[in-house]
């Protein structure tokens, strides 16, 4: 499987599916999910935002969870693996890591090679969550490759290519088309 594949034709998939219970009380009431949506977590440095993922990882209805953990501080790796995650969470889920300290393109295809393993557990008919922490990261990531190509910086000093290429991560996950399943997503956003 291609690590960067086109999405499902926007005309093929299905709806937006039921809600899930992603058994986070205020998420549930406030934020509520349904299967194959995709959703945005945007907050600040250090205010919870692993843990709220590490909290979905152990407990959210899902047959496959899928971590990306993109451009991290490699420190918090192992804290976010052994505490936040546990060994409930770290049994249900698949991992694809890159740290903060790795070449960009590493980081850019960490978050490429989660989808695409979301994208082959949708493809056998498996409810699949994927989180991925963070979008910004990889945006960051897109931003060095693209000024090192020699791209002109435009909006907030990122080139062009950054925002052709978010789309084209983001819109690979949500609802399959036919005998398919669904990816529902959940991308964490540095402010």
């Amino acid at each position: 499987r291609p690590v960067k594949a086109p999405p499902p034709a926007a005309f093929a998939r299905r709806r937006v599916g039921p809600r899930i219970d992603t058994t986070v009380k205020t998420m549930d009431i406030f934020t509520p999910l349904c299967r194959g949506q995709r959703m945005g977590i945007f907050a600040g440095s250090g205010v919870g935002k692993s843990t709220l993922m590490a909290m979905l990882a152990r407990e959210a209805k899902a047959d496959v969870i899928v971590m990306g953990l993109v451009g991290e501080r490699g420190r918090e790796v192992q804290d976010f693996i052994q505490a936040d995650l546990g060994p409930d969470g770290l049994a249900r889920s698949i991992l694809v890591v890159s740290t903060g300290d790795e070449p960009p393109l590493k980081r850019r295809q960490a978050a490429w090679t989660a989808t695409a393993i979301a994208e082959h557990f949708r493809q056998r008919g498996k409810h699949v969550l994927l989180l991925i922490d963070s979008v910004t990261r990889f945006a960051m990531a897109l931003r060095e490759i693209g000024l090192a190509a020699g791209e002109p910086p435009t909006s907030k000093g990122y080139p062009p290519t950054t925002f052709s290429e978010l789309p084209q991560l983001l819109e690979r996950a949500g609802p399959g088309a036919g005998e398919a399943g669904d990816i529902t997503a959940i991308y964490t956003v540095l402010v």
